[in-house]
């Protein structure tokens, strides 16, 4: 299967996904409240920190190796072997910790983290299994296997009173969905661990695994301050914004997953040039709907939030508007990163990672605690952009970087086509229902995808990524 069918498939797969979230979390919203939320969304927050050390690159490692196409059963369980290790480790501080876990929270929640890090980090490592196999879609199939089960089970626990335990409850439940589909799902065996094989993955991954704290520094540090200094309804407010803005990275998530093997398979057969040209060609899908989407924020952020998930939600609005504006020098980075680490040099990625972080981490505290949430929008924003035009500058020095400038202003032409379409009627028509805001926005993606199709390059990329899923 072609990276563009492939990719195409991952990213309808991952909208089905974002769909069944989405709307599992507006109903949430509607029905718990922004403080029950924000209790959920801390879990979610320090689980991720502890998979940080839980994982330390090992599971990128374990993808790459094994996407080499060279003893992939004595790489899992070599990896396994270390895993354990390394979550028995990390489950000490957390017992030791769990009262202040607790009190932080805002529930009893510390037992039940240790059993999500289990759970979550051997479903993690089924899912780079099978993308070393270069199955993605299936991973991405099992991906939505844990929404489902996480959003369903979720809406019957707190309809029976459980609240957010049943929240929790749920998403551990859907770990354990995703681990058993995809264990069972795998074509690597076990095999026999080696030192020498420890020794490989260690290597490769004490590089990846900055840049995955990196990633989790952007997804969740600005929470966790959040929630330090400021209330859980807060942090329920702007996880809720960071969510309406997850789907917009849905194309390049999908793109991204799927470069990454393929990239990983050339650059091992010394076809550096492909990579190059694969890395080029796939700039502008990863934009194609980035761009519209900030300027449909910037018109209907506070109707979004207020409307689908409750009054409470609008403090972040403005907060939304900066988030999106960062997903697009989030979308570069991820696909130049990915690269970066397909080729073989995760150290160029964590230099620049290591940076990002710092940064990061200096700008929450600081503008958090002046500004809010749109403080930490921005230090996210601004230290994610930092970070993207430091992986270009490194990845130029190895491939030829092609940008598609003429076809990324169409991007942009069109979208300020529909923007000022869209403001004209906004003007004169009030949106006081979701059905209307629906219809706006709905009225909005179709003039873009016509004014997309009057630029003939684009037109016809369409034509052949549509073709090629056909067939």
């Amino acid at each position: 299967m072609g990276v563009g069918k492939t990719s195409l498939l991952v990213f309808l797969t991952k909208i089905a996904g974002l769909i069944i979230t989405f709307v599992g979390i507006a109903v949430f919203a509607r029905t718990l409240g922004a403080t029950v939320l924000g209790i959920l969304f801390l879990f979610q927050a320090i689980l991720s920190v502890s998979q940080l050390v839980s994982n330390l690159g090992t599971r990128i490692s374990v993808e790459k190796r094994i996407s080499e196409g060279s003893r992939a059963d004595d790489y899992l369980t070599t990896a396994i072997v270390i895993k354990f290790a390394i979550i028995a480790a990390v489950s000490i501080p957390i017992y030791l910790l769990s009262g202040y876990i607790n009190s932080y929270v805002g529930a009893d929640v510390a037992e039940l983290l240790l059993l999500a890090l289990i759970i979550n980090e051997f479903a993690g490592l089924m899912m780079n299994v099978l993308k070393g196999e270069q199955r993605v879609f299936r991973a991405a199939t099992i991906q939505l296997s844990h929404s489902i089960t996480w959003i369903g089970v979720g809406l019957f626990l707190t309809s029976i009173g459980y609240g957010a335990l049943g929240l929790i409850y749920a998403y551990i439940v859907g770990y354990f969905v995703k681990f058993t589909f995809g264990f069972i799902s795998i074509n690597t065996g076990f095999g026999r661990p080696s030192r020498e094989l420890a020794i490989s993955l260690i290597n490769y991954a004490k590089y990846s695994a900055i840049p995955e704290i990196d990633n989790y520094f952007h997804s969740w540090m600005d929470v966790l301050i959040i929630g330090f200094f400021l209330t859980q309804a807060a942090v329920g407010a702007y996880e809720v914004a960071w969510r309406v803005a997850g789907p917009i990275m849905l194309l390049t998530g999908a793109i991204g997953t799927t470069i990454f093997p393929k990239m990983s398979s050339l650059d091992a057969n010394g076809s550096r040039d492909a990579v190059g040209e694969l890395l080029s060609r796939v700039i502008t899908p990863s934009l194609v709907l980035v761009i519209p989407s900030f300027f449909g924020v910037l018109l209907f952020s506070q109707e979004i939030l207020g409307l689908i998930f409750g009054a409470e939600f609008t403090m972040a609005w403005i907060a939304l508007i900066i988030i999106v504006a960062g997903k697009v020098p989030r979308a570069i980075r991820k696909i130049v990163g990915l690269s970066l680490m397909a080729i073989d040099r995760p150290d160029l990625v964590t230099r620049a990672a290591i940076g990002e972080i710092t940064s990061n981490l200096i700008l929450n505290l600081v503008l958090i605690y002046y500004f809010g949430l749109v403080g930490a929008a921005i230090g996210t924003t601004v230290s994610m952009t930092l970070g993207t035009i430091q992986r270009i500058y490194y990845i130029s020095d190895f491939v030829e970087l092609q940008v598609p400038y003429r076809e990324l202003g169409w991007c942009l032409l069109s979208s300020l086509g529909m923007f000022f379409a869209l403001y004209l009627v906004k003007t004169t028509v009030e949106i006081t229902t979701v059905v209307q805001l629906i219809g706006f926005v709905s009225t909005g993606a179709a003039l873009y995808g016509v004014f997309i199709l009057l630029y003939q390059p684009l037109r016809v990329e369409v034509v052949e990524q549509t073709r090629a899923v056909i067939r």
